[in-house]
C-alpha cells in the first residue's frame, strides 16, 4: 500500500480498482494452470471461465463497492496454492504469510501444511510471519514496533457484539447465532452466546476434519483437481470459520467454483448429483440476492442464504473429492 500512499487520490483509487481485477484474474490464472497439470493440451472453453466469474461475481463486486483487500489475500493464497502444488516451499510460505498479514483468516492453512506433513512450507511460512512482524522495527524501533503489534491484535477484539448475529453477516458462527440466541428474531432456542461457541467448534472440527477422511490414490499424488479439490475445502472452511464474513470475503469461492466446473464439464460431465449441487448453490447464493429480493432480502438473509449456499459447495467437494481421490 506504501506506493499507492504516495500517489494523488485521483490516480491511486483507479489504480487500486485495476489491481482488484488483476488480483482476482491472476487467482484464476493460477488455478487454470493447476487443474491442466496432467493434460497441458487441454484447452478451456470460454463458457468454463464465464461460469466460474459468473458464480463469483457478486462478492466480485461487493469486493469493488467497498473497496476490500480480499482480491489482494485471493491472488497470494492463489499463488501459495500453486507453489506449494510445484512444492516451491519457500514460495509458498512467504505467499501464505504475505496473505495472513493483509487478513489473518488465511492461518486456517498452517494446521493444513502440517496435517499433510508440509513442514518446509510451514517452517517458511512461519519465519516470514516473524519477519513480517518485526520489519517496522528498522523503522520506528523494537518497543514502538511491539506497541503497534499490541493495539494491532486488541483491535480484533473491539467488533461491536451485534455483529456477530447481524444478518449481513454469512459466518458459520454468525448463522449458528442468529439460529440459536434469544437476541435473534429466528431464534429456535433462545440460548446465550456463550453456550453458541461450543456448538461452533464441535461443527467446525467435523468439517475441518472431513476433509482429511479421504486419502490420495497413490497415482494421485501429483493430481492437480484432486489436490485443489482439497484446498478448495480448506478454503471454505477458512471463510466459513472467520468470525466475520461478508459477501466479499466470499470472493475466494472462485477456486471450489472453477475445481467443480472443471470436475462437471472435463472430467465427469455425466455426473448428475454434483451439477445438482453446484446450479443450487449458484441459485441460493447469486440469485437470491437483495437486488432481485428487496422485499424479503433481509429475511432471506437471516436465514442464511450464503452460508447454506456455500456449504453446499462445500458437501458437493466433498462429494468430488471422495470419488476421486479415496483410495
Amino acid at each position: 500500500m506504501i506506493p499507492l500512499s504516495k500517489l494523488h487520490g485521483h490516480i491511486a483509487v483507479p489504480l487500486w480498482y485495476f489491481s482488484i481485477f488483476l488480483f482476482f484474474m491472476g487467482a484464476i490464472y493460477f488455478t487454470k494452470e493447476i487443474l491442466i497439470a496432467d493434460n497441458q493440451k487441454r484447452a478451456l472453453s470460454s463458457a468454463f471461465y464465464f461460469l466460474g466469474i459468473l458464480a463469483t461475481l457478486r462478492f466480485l463486486l461487493s469486493a469493488v463497492q467497498r473497496v476490500q483487500s480480499d482480491c489482494l489475500v485471493l491472488f497470494f493464497l492463489s499463488l501459495f496454492v500453486y507453489a506449494l502444488y510445484y512444492r516451491k516451499d519457500v514460495l509458498a510460505g512467504l505467499s501464505l504469510a504475505t496473505a495472513a498479514m493483509v487478513k489473518l483468516t488465511p492461518l486456517i492453512f498452517l494446521p493444513y501444511l502440517i496435517l499433510r506433513k508440509k513442514f518446509k512450507a510451514a517452517a517458511a511460512f512461519c519465519c516470514f510471519v516473524f519477519s513480517y512482524l518485526l520489519l517496522p522495527s528498522l523503522l520506528v524501533g523494537f518497543n514502538t514496533n511491539m506497541e503497534y503489534l499490541k493495539n494491532w491484535l486488541l483491535v480484533h477484539q473491539k467488533n461491536p457484539p451485534e455483529y456477530f448475529i447481524w444478518y449481513k453477516n454469512q459466518s458459520l458462527l454468525s448463522c449458528l447465532g442468529r439460529f440459536l440466541t434469544a437476541d435473534s428474531q429466528i431464534s429456535i432456542l433462545k440460548l446465550d452466546l456463550s453456550c453458541v461457541w461450543p456448538v461452533f467448534l464441535v461443527l467446525a472440527a467435523v468439517l475441518f476434519g472431513a476433509i482429511f477422511i479421504f486419502r490420495k490414490k497413490p497415482d494421485a499424488q501429483n493430481s492437480g483437481p484432486c489436490y485443489l479439490t482439497e484446498v478448495s475445502l480448506v478454503l471454505i472452511c477458512m471463510i466459513l470459520f472467520s468470525p466475520l464474513a461478508w459477501k466479499h470475503t466470499f470472493v475466494h469461492l472462485i477456486i471450489p467454483h472453477l475445481v467443480l466446473l472443471y470436475y462437471v464439464m472435463y472430467l465427469h460431465p455425466q455426473e448428475r448429483a454434483t451439477k445438482v449441487l453446484l446450479i443450487a448453490s449458484f441459485f441460493i447464493n447469486t440469485v437470491l440476492n437483495p437486488e432481485l429480493t428487496k422485499p424479503f432480502a433481509r429475511t432471506i438473509q437471516l436465514y442464511s442464504n450464503i452460508t447454506l449456499g456455500t456449504l453446499i459447495l462445500y458437501a458437493a467437494l466433498l462429494r468430488t473429492g471422495y470419488k476421486q481421490c479415496r483410495r
